[in-house]
């Protein structure tokens, strides 16, 4: 990804998170506009979670989550169609969105998060059955971020 001007000076006001790191997952470093880099393997391969924050919504949901449907080889979506691949899902106690993308030999599980003129990513990629099979660890990290609040 190209990072543009000013992104990486947004990542770093939008403030700091924590999370929990699910059993048997590696966390990497942070690094440039990443704000947390998690490394996934098991026996059916492997997987990716990044977290990325950006000013504004970056085009809007469904531009972000058909961004991601190509990453994973497959067709864009339509607004109708964003209902039966997400829903709605807390993360930090504030409105998120969980997807979920199968897109045969990779998939991707993600959380977006309008969060104070800004928009979180949580994205979980890689191969399919590494990502599909620690769905539910995916959802305890979502549940666990709590981000800065400086708003409130």
């Amino acid at each position: 990804m190209q990072i543009l001007p000013g992104m990486a000076e947004a990542a770093q006001a939008a403030g700091g998170l924590s999370y929990s790191v699910p059993e048997g997952w590696t966390e990497l470093p942070a690094s440039g506009i990443r704000k947390a880099t998690l490394q996934v393997t098991d026996e059916n391969g492997s997987g990716e979670v990044t977290v990325l924050v950006f000013p504004g919504d970056v085009g809007g949901t469904l531009a972000n989550i058909n961004r991601w449907r190509g990453q994973v080889q497959l067709e864009p979506t339509t607004e109708g169609g964003l209902a039966t691949i997400s829903s709605p899902y807390p993360i930090s106690k504030h409105g998120g969105l969980y997807v979920q993308l199968d897109g045969g030999a990779q998939s991707i599980l993600g959380g977006l998060l309008p969060f104070h003129g800004s928009t979180w990513f949580f994205k979980f990629m890689g191969d399919s059955s590494t990502v599909l099979a620690n769905e539910t660890q995916f959802k305890a990290f979502l549940d666990s971020v709590e981000l800065e609040d400086h708003a409130h």
